[in-house]
């Protein structure tokens, strides 16, 4: 895969700006807050038809601005193919007043998931932190990212299940508000709990098996940077026994290892969660919440058997995600008939030389890489040696020859 040119306007703080990339690796240098993390954040707006930093669309249109657009010209399986995602003024109801227009090669394609396989990403960036430092959702929205590029169709069963949800929470806040439940809301609330246990014991399936595969892969880099010292396990936190806040540790959610529950049937899953629905019944509608399933679960990292997000140093910490971030890279990269391509976000400089070296020997020579930095001192030399060099400076993006002499000094 391949992205040749990148065309911007009025997107984020581009007014307008169209560059070419080159086949290898690219290294945009610049001061901080120029538009560097942006100009990553467009192409991977294309890569998975939504943007992993903004609130909400309007977010992404310029500072005093109406509309938006990003043009990628891009190399997918041989073909060359044209994307853009625009978004503009529209009266339409429930709108919001912006309207996405999304095509590919001309033509407008039904929703912005549509784009997700066309063109593949792996990022690293230094907000993966989060994968250890933030709440839980951080942790599931990773595994379910790279289970959707794995299997576009996950993103559907994803959706359906979250719609259930929302459908089985209103209920419940009926529910609450008539201050009784009668013999037809029991019959109509177990209708919604067996369609969102069942679609739940999917997406916990999809988890579990994905994990099974990621972990040994995790275990292995750890054990790598680590020189042998530290070794890396993980665990499925179900957290439907729990009485906390979601994204809030509790002491009663049950852990399991993946490979405890991995051959489990899904009919039996499935069950499971509807036992747990309905002995936490009127919890749920007190609370007005569904509090049982995959939308509330977790994955806890450990090193030497200690919670890594207790008792990590910031440094075991930074190797644990780029561990985990490796093993993401070489599953997908296994899955693909050609690499994706590597989006590195001001992270490359932050690795000492034996982690940029353990980087460098899983990114294939022919994998087109992207790199932000402020600078270029710091980097082995193997990494930006040959590299296209553009700078970026005040929301536009050109070529420069200024590293290359930094690089022969």
């Amino acid at each position: 895969m391949r992205v040749k040119k990148v065309s911007l306007t009025n997107f984020r703080n581009y007014k307008r700006s169209s560059v070419d990339l080159s086949d290898g690796r690219n290294v945009l240098i610049g001061e901080n807050a120029q538009g560097k993390t942006n100009f990553l954040e467009a192409i991977e707006i294309i890569s998975l038809g939504r943007s992993t930093r903004a609130q909400q669309d309007g977010d992404l249109i310029r500072a005093g601005e109406t509309d938006m657009r990003i043009e990628l010209v891009f190399e997918s399986g041989g073909a060359e193919a044209i994307a853009t995602f625009a978004l503009a003024p529209t009266d339409k109801p429930r709108a919001r007043g912006i309207e996405r227009q999304i095509k590919v090669n001309g033509l407008t394609i039904g929703s912005a998931k549509s784009l997700r396989g066309r063109l593949v990403t792996v990022s690293f960036k230094s907000s993966d932190l989060n994968l250890l430092r933030g709440g839980p959702k951080f942790r599931r929205d990773w595994i379910d990212d790279i289970l959707i590029t794995l299997r576009p169709a996950y993103q559907d069963i994803l959706s359906k299940y979250l719609k259930s949800v929302a459908q089985r929470n209103r209920l419940l806040k009926l529910l609450f508000e008539k201050g009784r439940v009668s013999v037809e809301d029991q019959d109509q609330l177990r209708v919604w709990d067996e369609q969102t246990a069942r679609l739940g014991a999917t997406i916990i399936k999809h988890r579990l098996h994905l994990l099974n595969d990621l972990l040994p892969r995790a275990e292995r880099h750890q054990e790598h940077i680590s020189g042998k010292r530290e070794k890396l396990t993980a665990e499925y936190i179900f957290r439907a026994k729990e009485s906390k806040d979601e994204d809030e540790e509790g002491p009663e959610a049950d852990s399991v290892s993946a490979s405890q529950i991995v051959e489990q049937p899904e009919s039996e899953l499935a069950q499971s969660l509807m036992v747990l629905m309905k002995q936490r019944r009127y919890e749920e509608i007190a609370r007005k919440q569904t509090l049982c399933g995959p939308h509330r679960d977790d994955i806890k990292f450990s090193l030497n058997g200690a919670d890594a997000v207790e008792f990590a140093s910031q440094g075991q910490q930074r190797s644990l995600v780029l561990a985990c971030k490796l093993a993401e890279l070489e599953r997908v990269q296994e899955h693909l008939s050609e690499p994706p391509i590597l989006l590195l976000d001001d992270v490359l400089a932050e690795l000492d030389l034996n982690r940029q070296g353990l980087l460098m020997s899983l990114v294939k020579n022919d994998t087109q890489t992207l790199i932000t930095t402020t600078h270029v001192t710091g980097f082995k030399p193997e990494w930006v040696e040959g590299a296209h060099f553009l700078e970026v400076f005040d929301g536009n993006v050109e070529p420069t020859t200024e590293a290359k002499s930094i690089i022969a000094q």
